[in-house]
């Protein structure tokens, strides 16, 4: 019952309806606590100058596919050896990857569309050079790449999903693409509160946030049972009339 309940598509799919108005709070979150970054700070303006590098790199000149292709199979890799299950042949084309694992689940079908592999590795790089070797990097040069990096996750994601990608088929395309776009959201609000300062307090988005899913999905329900109570209403009506 339990791996129906986990793995079933049609039971997912009712998960990722269930997920919309989440998602949405999420967002809005998101979209709350960008706007209270205090843009001042010089390594934001860094961060951001290093994003829309990214943006306009990818837009205007060129889009580093197969960069994203050896992180996205690496992920792949990496997120089947953590479940336990074996890898082999992973390969790397100009346009295309596939690794083979023994077994899928979602995390490792979708970890690829939210982890930031070369951001992750910009941070690991960092903390090594700052703490390990007490060499005293710029926060600058941090934040540009940074900023460089998660631009580069962001959009390269985006582009491969509107491709059309088996992976999503593993979990459905709609649960798949909301807990993506979820769990993207979450990361770039834990970056925002961790390393931006920020003109309110945490427990201030926290408040926001808890009240805005409450009051989504509030409304959702409310709608559905209005929805509900017309379409008995019509139907009843519908009977009687075919009665007379």
């Amino acid at each position: 019952m339990i791996k129906f309940l986990l793995n079933n598509k049609i039971v997912k799919f009712f998960y990722g309806i269930l997920l919309l108005p989440f998602c949405y709070s999420v967002f809005l979150t998101f979209i709350y606590i960008a706007k209270n970054i205090e843009f001042s700070y010089n390594p934001v303006k860094l961060f951001l100058f290093g994003a829309g590098s990214y943006l306009i790199l990818h837009i205007l000149l060129y889009k580093p596919i197969k960069i994203y292709i050896i992180g996205h199979e690496l992920v792949h890799a990496i997120s089947a050896y953590l479940c336990g299950a074996g890898v082999k042949n992973l390969k790397i084309g100009k346009s295309y990857g596939s690794v083979n694992v023994d077994k899928v689940n979602t995390f490792i079908a979708l970890s690829p569309y939210f982890i930031p592999f070369y951001s992750i590795i910009v941070i690991f790089i960092w903390l090594l050079i700052k703490y390990l070797f007490k060499v005293n990097v710029p926060i600058e040069i941090f934040m540009f790449l940074l900023g460089f990096t998660i631009m580069f996750h962001l959009l390269l994601t985006i582009y491969a999903i509107s491709l059309g990608q088996q992976d999503l088929k593993v979990s459905g395309w709609l649960f798949s693409v909301i807990l993506i776009f979820i769990i993207n959201c979450v990361i770039l609000i834990i970056l925002l509160i961790t390393l931006f300062p920020l003109k309110t307090k945490i427990v201030e988005f926290k408040n926001y946030f808890l009240s805005l899913t409450f009051n989504t999905y509030k409304v959702c329900f409310e709608k559905i049972l209005q929805i509900i109570k017309y379409s008995i209403k019509y139907f009843k009506e519908k009977t009687h009339e075919n009665i007379q």
